[in-house]
């Protein structure tokens, strides 16, 4: 009788915990609902591999049914977030990219982490790479005597200071400022954007650094972005660490306010110092992201080796379609700056 009761429960627990796994999941396909559901959403991937573990032992005790009810689920979750990455890169090496007949150009992202105590790693691959803009976030004060140091190179430059002790955005450039245009930042440290001159075609580039989702203000940080995104047109390219996956809500709302596409290629980016980077691959989110206008072409990204920062370097390369003509001044949109934020 004992026995009897015991593996009753065992089987219910066997079905409970994967059906219990189901209620976050299938929340986080919600997000624009709520930003609860799509802060749940993050965690799409681990929540359907856990599923799918827990739903085994129903398997081994005869529930059939149960659990493949639940591993279909959980399969089908995580066909929502699981795409061909190709493998980690290392500094300096590339893919060739199809020739467009437009000089080609590089974007250095990386979140250098505000205490990152590995800081000539960092200015070493800037030096190997050289690319010819860089968006960067958590730039504190420890770090801006090491980008004093290459401004010679760089002398293109907007920083955006921070309250915090993280420190703010920057965005670093070898090409001039379009003409006419001047650098703005939007926020505490929310976003930097300067439209760069490539060799007489422009382009807005926007570095990023959103906040945790809720119950933090990432959905705030979304809505104080949007209309500036609505205003500005071109060529654009908008890199950063949007803390937030790519299936998510948030990413899905920048890329539309800002008329952009996420680029492809992209493998997990955050979570990858100290004793788990190795595993990072397999448990790391996805949270620095590339998105790009569609008069920005011939690109490829690769994931680059860590610097000492929790979150890996992202290198686009890309090259600058056609005119200027239908390019919204930046100056212009940032002149609404105040009736923006006066706006009820």
């Amino acid at each position: 009788m004992v026995t009897t009761t015991k593996s009753s429960w065992v089987k219910l627990a066997a079905v409970l915990v994967p059906v219990l796994l189901s209620v976050p999941l299938v929340l986080g396909f919600f997000g624009s609902v709520h930003p609860a559901f799509d802060a749940v959403a993050h965690f799409r991937m681990h929540l359907a591999a856990l599923m799918i573990i827990t739903a085994l032992p129903a398997l081994f005790m005869g529930l059939w049914r149960e659990g493949l009810m639940a591993i279909v689920l959980a399969v089908m979750a995580l066909s929502t977030v699981l795409a061909p990455t190709p493998s980690p890169a290392s500094a300096g090496t590339s893919r060739a990219v199809e020739p467009s007949g437009q000089p080609e150009y590089k974007l250095l992202q990386l979140n250098l982490r505000f205490d990152n105590v590995e800081q000539t790693d960092v200015i070493r691959l800037i030096a190997q790479l050289a690319p010819d803009v860089i968006t960067l976030q958590e730039v504190s004060d420890n770090w801006r005597p090491k980008f004093a140091a290459i401004e010679a190179r760089y002398p293109y430059n907007i920083y955006c200071p921070s309250t915090k002790r993280i420190g703010g955005v920057a965005i670093l450039s070898r090409r001039p400022f379009a003409l006419g245009t001047t650098p703005q930042c939007i926020g505490n440290a929310l976003a930097g954007m300067a439209r760069i001159d490539f060799g007489g075609r422009s382009a807005l580039i926007a570095a990023l650094h959103l906040e945790w989702p809720w119950p933090f203000t990432q959905a705030e940080n979304v809505e104080e972005l949007r209309p500036y995104f609505e205003r500005l047109q071109g060529p654009m390219i908008v890199a950063g660490d949007f803390n937030a996956v790519p299936w998510s809500q948030t990413v899905r709302q920048i890329a539309d306010a800002s008329k952009t596409r996420s680029v492809d290629g992209l493998r997990p980016s955050w979570l990858v110092n100290g004793t788990l980077a190795k595993a990072a691959r397999w448990i790391g989110m996805p949270l620095d992201h590339i998105l790009v206008s569609d008069r920005i072409s011939g690109m490829h990204v690769e994931t680059l080796r860590p610097v000492g920062s929790d979150h890996l370097p992202l290198l686009l390369r890309f090259t600058v379609d056609g005119t200027d003509e239908d390019s919204h001044d930046l100056q212009t949109v940032m002149l609404t700056d105040q009736a923006i934020t006066s706006k009820p």
